[in-house]
Order: C-alpha cells, then sequence, then structure tokens
C-alpha cells in the first residue's frame, strides 16, 4: 500500500474542510456549499453500492431501501421522539445495515440469487419497504415529516456549513473505506467473488463471510448519508424516498468513474452533479437525461471499465489540463462562473485521457503462435518411463466410503469407495459419464453426497463449505481453466495465497507467488492477464494456483485437455515436480498414455461404480476395463497405450 494516494486523499480532505471557515473571506458564496454537499452526499451513495456492486458483482438495486430506512429513521427520531439530530445519525446507519443484513442473508444463503435474480431481488425490496412506512402511522402514515432544524455547534457557523461538514465526513468514510478494502484481504476476496466465486470458495475464500459484510458496510454508509439527506431536504415523503432515483444514480455514477478503482465513483459523481447542475443553469433541465444518457452511452462504448483505467496512465498530464483551463479562465473571468470552469476543465481533461496514443506498442502474441514453453529435442519423442510407484503405506489422506450421489432420477456415482494415501498419485479413469468429475466435485464441496461418506485428513468434509475443505488441504483445479480475469497471473496465485491454508498480506502473498509461478514454468508471464495467454498456460495457471493454497492432496480434472503434445509433455513435466515435493494427486484424465507413465496407482469408474483398481499395468489389461472402453472383448481388439482418448 502506497503513501501517495492517502496522503493525497487526507491533502484533500483538509482543503474541502477549510471551506467553511475560508468561505467569507475568499467571497465564496454560500451555493458552492449546497453543491459540495450533493457532490459529496452521491460520493458517498455511489462508493458504498460499489463495495459490494462493483468490487463484489453484485449488482443491486436495494440502495434507494438502504437510504431510505437511514432517512426515515433519522426523521421519525428527530420528529416523534425529540432526538438530537447528530445522534440520530449512527442509528440511521446501523437501521440500513440491519435491513441490508437481513436481505444478505437471505439472497447470499442461495447460491443460484446472482446476476440478474440477485437484482430483481434487491428492486424488490423498497417496494416492500415504502408501503409499510406509508400505512404505518408512527413511520410515515402518508403525510410526510417536517424535520426541524437540528442546533448547530458553535464554531461551525450556519446550516449549510453544518450539513456539508457532515456530507464530507460521511463520504471521506466511504472513500476511506473502498481505498482500505482494494488494499486489503476483504477487497482481493470481493474481486475473486466477482470474477469466479466458486473458484474462489474452493480456494479458501469464505464468500458468504465477505458479501455479508460487504452488503452490510453497504447498508451502513447509505444509512448515515440518507439521514444528513434528509436534515438537508428538511421534509420527507415515502414517494420521494422510496423510488429508483437513488439506485439509477448510484450505477450510472459508479459505471462511469470506474467500478474496479475506490475513486471511481467520486469521480463520475462530480461529473454527473456537475453536469446537471450546468445543464438546469443553462435552461436545459428537461434534456438533463437525454444529455446523461448520450454521455453514458459514449462512455461505455470509449471506455466500458470507466473513466479511471483511462485516467491512470495519463494522471499528470490530465491534472495539468484541468488545472490550466480552470486556473486560465479563472483569471480572465471572460466566461461563467466557476462551475462552468470546473466543468470546462473536466472536459479538457477527458479529452486529454482519450487521445489516441502515438506508437503504441501492442501486446506481444502469448497465443499458440508464441514461443512454446518446452521443446522436446525431437517431434517423435516419447514420455519418459513410469515413474516408480512409490510405497502406499503412509497415513491415509482422504477415505471415500460407499459414497452416492443421485441427481433427480439419475444415479451419478454408486457407491464408491476410494483412498488415497500420502505420496500416492492416482489415475482416476473411465468412460464419459462414468462419475470422474462427479466424485471430484464431491470430494472438493461442490456437491454434498446423496450417501456414504468423505474423511480428509481424519476429518468427516461431507456437507463442509468448500473453503473449509481447501482449509483442511484439499485443492482442485477444472477441466475448463477459470482463472479470475480481472486479476493478473502472479494475483491470481497471490489470491490462493491469501486465503490459504497460510493466511499472508497481499504484499507477502504477491512475493510468495513466485515460487509457485516458477514451479509452474509461468514467472515470465507473471504480470499477464489470463486473456492474454493461451489455453496451456491457463492450464498451469490452474495448477499454480491450486499449489498456492499448501494443499495435502491436489485434484486434477482433466488438466492436460485440449493440449497439443508438445504443452502435454510440458504438463507432464509440471505434475512430476508437484508430486515430487510431496503432495498426493488424483489424476481424472482421458490421455492413457498419461495416466500410465504418472499414476502409482489407477482407479477405474464405469457407470458410478468402481470398475477395476491396481497399478497401470494390471490394470490396462483387465478384459472389463478394455470393453467398457473399447467396447470390444479382448481378443478383438487390445487396449493400446498411444495417445487414444476415451
Amino acid at each position: 500500500m502506497g503513501w501517495r494516494a492517502p496522503a493525497g486523499m487526507g491533502l484533500a480532505v483538509a482543503l474541502l474542510a477549510a471551506l467553511p471557515w475560508v468561505r467569507e473571506a475568499l467571497d465564496i458564496p454560500a451555493f458552492y456549499l449546497a453543491f459540495g454537499s450533493l457532490v459529496l452526499f452521491w460520493t458517498a451513495q455511489a462508493t458504498s453500492w460499489n463495495i459490494l456492486s462493483g468490487y463484489g458483482g453484485y449488482f443491486s438495486f436495494g440502495q434507494g431501501a438502504f437510504f431510505g430506512v437511514g432517512v426515515y429513521a433519522s426523521a421519525v427520531l428527530t420528529t416523534r421522539q425529540g432526538w438530537d439530530f447528530l445522534a440520530t445519525i449512527p442509528v440511521a446507519g446501523v437501521s440500513a445495515a440491519i435491513l441490508a443484513m437481513l436481505v444478505g442473508a437471505l439472497a447470499f444463503r442461495l447460491r443460484s440469487l446472482r446476476g440478474e435474480v440477485f437484482a430483481l431481488l434487491t428492486l424488490a425490496v423498497p417496494f416492500i419497504v415504502a408501503p409499510i412506512a406509508r400505512i404505518n402511522p408512527a413511520i410515515d402514515g402518508g403525510q410526510g415529516l417536517v424535520l426541524p432544524v437540528p442546533a448547530i455547534p458553535e464554531p461551525i457557523g450556519g446550516f449549510q456549513e453544518f450539513v456539508y461538514l457532515l456530507s464530507l465526513a460521511i463520504a471521506t468514510i466511504a472513500v476511506a473505506i473502498a481505498y482500505l478494502a482494494q488494499h486489503s484481504r476483504f477487497g482481493w476476496a470481493l474481486f475473486a467473488i466477482r470474477d469466479a466465486e466458486e473458484v474462489a470458495e474452493g480456494l479458501g475464500v469464505p464468500t458468504f463471510r465477505h458479501k455479508m459484510l460487504a452488503i452490510v458496510v453497504t447498508g451502513l454508509i447509505a444509512g448515515m448519508a440518507g439521514s444528513v439527506f434528509a436534515v438537508q431536504i428538511g421534509y420527507v415523503t415515502v414517494e420521494g424516498t422510496f423510488n429508483l432515483t437513488v439506485p439509477l444514480f448510484v450505477i450510472v455514477m459508479s459505471v462511469l468513474g470506474g467500478r474496479l478503482h475506490w475513486l471511481g465513483p467520486a469521480i463520475g459523481a462530480l461529473l454527473i452533479v456537475t453536469l446537471q447542475d450546468r445543464l438546469a443553469a443553462s435552461g436545459f433541465e428537461g434534456f438533463s437525461l437525454i444529455v446523461l444518457g448520450g454521455v453514458l452511452l459514449a462512455l461505455v462504448l470509449l471506455a466500458p471499465e470507466g473513466l479511471v483505467p483511462r485516467l491512470r496512465p495519463r494522471t499528470l498530464p490530465v491534472v495539468l489540463v484541468v488545472v490550466a483551463v480552470i486556473g486560465a479562465l479563472a483569471v480572465a473571468r471572460a466566461w461563467g462562473n466557476p462551475l462552468d470552469w470546473l466543468a470546462a476543465g473536466m472536459l479538457a481533461g477527458a479529452v486529454v485521457a482519450f487521445w489516441p496514443r502515438r506508437g503504441r506498442p501492442a501486446l506481444e502474441p502469448v497465443g499458440p503462435e508464441a514461443e512454446p514453453m518446452h521443446q522436446p529435442a525431437d517431434p517423435d519423442e516419447v514420455l519418459p518411463a513410469p515413474a516408480t510407484p512409490v510405497a502406499t503405506t503412509g497415513d491415509p489422506i482422504v477415505v471415500c466410503t460407499a459414497v452416492t450421489k443421485q441427481f433427480g432420477g439419475v444415479r451419478a456415482l454408486d457407491g464408491v469407495s476410494l483412498t488415497v494415501r500420502e505420496g500416492e498419485l492416482v489415475g482416476l479413469v473411465g468412460p464419459n459419464g462414468s462419475g470422474k468429475t462427479t466424485l471430484v466435485n464431491l470430494m472438493s464441496g461442490a456437491f454434498r453426497p446423496t450417501g456414504g461418506t468423505i474423511v480428509l485428513s481424519g476429518t468427516s468434509i461431507a456437507g463442509l463449505p468448500p473453503h473449509r475443505i481447501a482449509h483442511i488441504g484439499m485443492a482442485r483445479t477444472y477441466q475448463i481453466p477459470r482463472p479470475f480475469h480481472s486479476m493478473t497471473v502472479r494475483d491470481n496465485v497471490a489470491t490462493a495465497i491469501m486465503f490459504g491454508r497460510s493466511a499472508r498480506s497481499l504484499s507477502g502473498a504477491r512475493h510468495d507467488a513466485e515460487e509457485h509461478l516458477a514451479l509452474a514454468g509461468l514467472a515470465d508471464l507473471a504480470d499477464a492477464l489470463p486473456g492474454e495467454v493461451n489455453l496451456h498456460q491457463r492450464q498451469l495457471l490452474e495448477m499454480a494456483r491450486a499449489l498456492a493454497t499448501r494443499p495435502r492432496i491436489l485434484l486434477l480434472d482433466e488438466a492436460l485437455a485440449g493440449l497439443n503434445p508438445v504443452e502435454v509433455d510440458n504438463a507432464v513435466d509440471v505434475v512430476r515436480r508437484v508430486h515430487a515435493s510431496g503432495i498426493a494427486i488424483v489424476l481424472v484424465e482421458h490421455l492413457l498414455r498419461v495416466v500410465n507413465q504418472l499414476a502409482t496407482r489407477i482407479v477405474v469408474l464405469d457407470h458410478g461404480r468402481t470398475l477395476a483398481e491396481g497399478d497401470p499395468a494390471t490394470v490396462m489389461a483387465d478384459p472389463a476395463v478394455i470393453r467398457a472402453y473399447l467396447g470390444r472383448r479382448p481378443h478383438e481388439e487390445p487396449m493400446r497405450e498411444g495417445p487414444a482418448h476415451a
């Protein structure tokens, strides 16, 4: 975590906090305090929304409900209970946080409630809360509430200064939380959830806990900001509070500024509020939504990730241009007022940010046409001789006993028993649909068994969440690589380290990631994004990321699928190195020559049952195994050890 961003944020807050005391000396009208309060209000709302929906990827329309609960908590306590307004702010935040916690407890327990389903669920929340407030005379009763003017501390001055400073305090809290989250385990857990939640859970991320924390923080900040907004407008109604204005505007602001950066929502809020204000001042208030929609459409087409990614490579030039334009207009005083100058400066800065770069180097090809990571000396080179099977006298790591899994009327596994001991490399093979991946999913916690037991390192794991199983010592890969697409190769591995069996900080995890990248042969690609590397390299990334959790047993689910012979040889070398480090492996693979070369023992499944088990030579000569794979009798066609696929 660097010092420049916190220092810059602290300086900005100090300058903004000084404004009420220097305003009269600088002859600044009170209108600018009201304008600043509005920008700060939307900054707090958009930033709080972004913690759950931008960082975590759960697109929520519940912001209006959290905001509304905060508004009415302060309104009811001040008007009906006679509370001091300042005392109602934390109550408003906690009330909204409780509502957020209830929504999260309902939604996050059901894995299917994601994407548009989660958005629809949260959209219903304000429409449920609004009638409750309207029909309940203790809350609103349909008449609205008029908030009394609060007692203002002597040093602050007037009402507008009071509201401005409260808005600044809440916005500062929101932005600080967003910044700290982005540079902490909490934020990286949310990033992993956004990119691939099931994978994150399997790597040791307690996804439910982090999602709950994110939505509670969202509700807390939204409720406190709503409390200050209530006293600012003075009169609140159900219709004016529980509507879609807040959720829609925070979405626009966050998307515009950039959902993946802590400062994005604040930039979006400043732009939108300034644009609306200037349109209204120019007599085009009726066209504000049209213009706003056009600007958003253009930015989504030009910069789908928001403005911040465009601004970061040119931060200094953009800042200099903005300051120069505002300064020149302020000195000349030939046109407009300070807000016009601000709008002109931001427009000039946007032009610089989007100006095409000359001579920008293209990304070097890292796809199939790149130089292979491993090149055999001879095109006809065969794999090395089979590894000498290690003795199976080590302690059992995984013991599956009579495991059954049924999907409706289909029994995918029927009484399968499997024991994997320390130092073993077990090949799990069988025809398509035999139940191999289902067994992997059961052992890793993705599915719960219908019957039977699964014991990992002496602990029964049937029914445990995947992150608990990962912490006990199991890791897995996936048939189709599922990297965290917004993270670099290094940060994919670092995330696994942060939440693995030996938890580390972000900086420590990035340092430790180099070891696993080197083992997988990916050290030269550490700063690349997953979309910039080929399938083979993504498969190796799957292995490196799984190893980063420090497992006792590794489940490789068709980790060589889709690779050419050169890439297969390279991947086999990696698997050998992993096995030599003392990690037990269960290898699900259709390439029989690979299984023969690597496995110390082979287990064959067919139609959800164990067909054969033993050393590779014995199992591959078994007539039942030959019949299951080839559909022939042994004397008709012997089973080959060549590059056949099942």
